[in-house]
């Protein structure tokens, strides 16, 4: 395991670190996050910081976000209530570390929706947090995991725009992906354009990283491209390499979780199902001139899953903790234990959270499933989530079995190994 240090400084800095730091208070404490969302019109630019979604009382009430470590004033205020009704989000927040005698803003923007944050302590930022009821920690030290977690992901990210400006076709795609998903998408008007889209995406990118990969061995990329031998992805899945690559998984699954959330809300929005019936028997509904139908069958079963599950609004939650701070995988000799851990932190009932890990094979079927053991070791790991994520799960599982694994007795005998080696790949990849 790397002996080198990936520390964060205790005072984050304006722009991104700040961004990042409020952004893991709401990750932490339960909330669904998105980030850094641009719509472009062309001739003008909304650029938005922080979107979250709480579903902990049993519905989807979401709020805007923005971020400011610099001078501000009221201008910066309103520009935020403006967004916040055109977006039609009742709930939103401005984080700043400096007051610039505007004291008197909370009151004033309040009956607006707007309330306004001062964080010029951060040592006491995590308990005035809770205090001004954005939500409460289960696990205070997560964090510093999900500061790290973004890190991972700005990375990933600019490492894709590099790659494409250097002539990858395979990151070119993959720029544009990620554009479809974490833009494109929330700006859809309903839950049910929001999924078209991203099936439009998804079903454009079936193999986006396998084709990616066969670019990188010397052939043509297709994102299309049939299931075949590539030493590249290999490498990727099996040793943590080539992390453009594992850039390319990790937006395979973000459309995936991306689906699942807008599953979620849809079915929030319409408790029961919207159809009628066809001449033929079918059932139909229609959303944005697409019909039921148009949809793959895969959703439709998805669908009629998801509704029948008592805790089914805190899923697209969940697996977004389990994949990109959870590591995506669980200690399969330590199920029950694990099993307590996610319930803890997600909310859901332990006896549900196997239920819940059903959520990728309902909605996105494939030969065998989602979770495998690779070799002799105890992790059960959602196929494609990428080492360096993997890493992050493994240094969370640090603070549960020791520094060192100590107190982890495997039952087999890579497990600790395994573990080891992907919090290096994560050190590596972000020093």
């Amino acid at each position: 395991m790397s002996k080198k240090v990936v520390s964060l400084p205790k005072i984050p800095r304006a722009g991104e670190e700040l961004e990042d730091y409020i952004a893991a208070l709401f990750q932490a404490s339960g909330h669904f996050v998105e980030k850094q969302i641009v719509e472009s019109d062309p001739a003008d630019l909304l650029e938005l910081d922080i979107v979250t979604t709480d579903y902990a009382h049993g519905e989807a009430v979401r709020r805007l976000t923005e971020v400011k470590g610099g001078k501000w004033g009221y201008t910066d205020l309103f520009k935020v209530v403006g967004w916040m009704q055109y977006l039609k989000i009742e709930q939103g927040a401005f984080f700043h570390t400096r007051w610039d005698d505007r004291a008197t803003a909370p009151g004033r923007m309040k009956p607006l929706g707007l309330d306004v944050v001062c964080f010029d302590n951060f040592e006491a930022a995590p308990g005035h947090f809770e205090e001004q009821g954005f939500g409460s920690f289960a696990e205070p030290t997560l964090i510093g995991l999900w500061r790290h977690s973004y890190g991972v992901e700005r990375k990933l990210v600019k490492l894709i725009h590099e790659r494409a400006r250097i002539g990858d076709q395979g990151a070119r795609a993959a720029k544009t992906y990620h554009r479809q998903i974490n833009n494109g998408t929330f700006l859809a008007r309903a839950p049910e354009e929001s999924l078209a889209m991203l099936y439009e995406a998804f079903g454009d990118h079936p193999r986006l990283t396998l084709g990616y990969a066969h670019e990188l061995d010397g052939e043509t990329f297709d994102p299309h491209t049939p299931p075949a031998n590539s030493a590249s992805y290999r490498a990727m899945l099996f040793r943590g390499k080539y992390p453009e690559l594992q850039a390319g998984a990790y937006l395979e699954h973000r459309a995936r979780l991306s689906i699942l959330k807008a599953a979620v809300d849809y079915v929030l929005a319409h408790p029961e199902p919207q159809s009628g019936m066809t001449e033929d028997g079918n059932q139909w509904f229609t959303f944005q001139g697409l019909t039921y139908e148009a949809l793959p069958a895969t959703f439709h079963s998805g669908m009629s899953w998801l509704r029948e599950q008592p805790n089914f609004r805190l899923y697209a939650t969940f697996w977004q903790q389990l994949l990109w701070g959870w590591g995506g995988f669980y200690l399969s000799d330590r199920e029950a234990e694990e099993f307590e851990w996610m319930s803890k932190l997600s909310g859901i009932p332990a006896d549900e959270i196997p239920t819940a890990l059903e959520a990728f094979d309902r909605f996105f079927p494939i030969p065998g499933n989602w979770f495998v053991t690779a070799g002799e070791t105890d992790m059960r790991i959602v196929k494609m989530v990428p080492w360096i994520f993997q890493g992050l799960g493994a240094h969370l599982r640090r603070g549960q079995y020791g520094s060192d694994f100590s107190k982890l007795d495997p039952s087999s005998r890579y497990t600790r190994n395994d573990l080891a080696k992907r919090i290096s790949c994560t050190v590596d990849f972000l020093l």
